[in-house]
């Protein structure tokens, strides 16, 4: 299965068609050994987005087991958590492609993934986010909006 790109949308919200994504793929163990440690963790792209709505990953886990096969059914468990609103919807969304930029959220994560995943990306100074750093990796840099 190919995941999403960081901003594909499903409810409106970026990462959150990727995080269902990913969150599929650990219920059958098959994240591949670069996405399985990061997996909700703190300091990654998924744990800044669980911060930023104020979810648990435990929680999300299980609506996922029961909801996991719609999407729509897994959107509307998501729209119905109290921290999840049209407003931290549309601030997420407005941070989101500055994600790991020098005084943003995740700036040392991401400063630390560069090193770690993307040292070949170093001449190319488009990789300078989070989700420019995925969309590099994953070779769709080309296709990434222009914000």
């Amino acid at each position: 299965m190919t995941l999403r790109r960081p901003w594909d949308k499903l409810a409106d919200c970026m990462w959150l068609a990727r995080f269902v994504d990913k969150a599929r793929l650990h219920l059958t163990a098959s994240l591949t050994p670069d996405f399985a440690p990061y997996f909700g963790h703190a300091l990654a792209t998924d744990g800044a987005f669980l911060k930023h709505f104020g979810l648990k990953l435990d929680d999300c886990v299980v609506a996922m087991r029961i909801h996991g096969t719609s999407d729509d059914d897994f959107a509307a468990w998501f729209l119905a958590q109290p921290g999840v609103t049209t407003d931290t919807i549309a601030s997420w969304n407005a941070g989101a492609f500055d994600l790991g930029k020098p005084g943003q959220p995740m700036a040392r994560s991401f400063s630390w993934a560069r090193r770690k995943y993307y040292t070949d990306a170093g001449a190319d100074d488009r990789v300078d986010s989070v989700f420019s750093g995925i969309a590099w990796d994953e070779g769709y840099i080309d296709a990434m909006p222009s914000r």
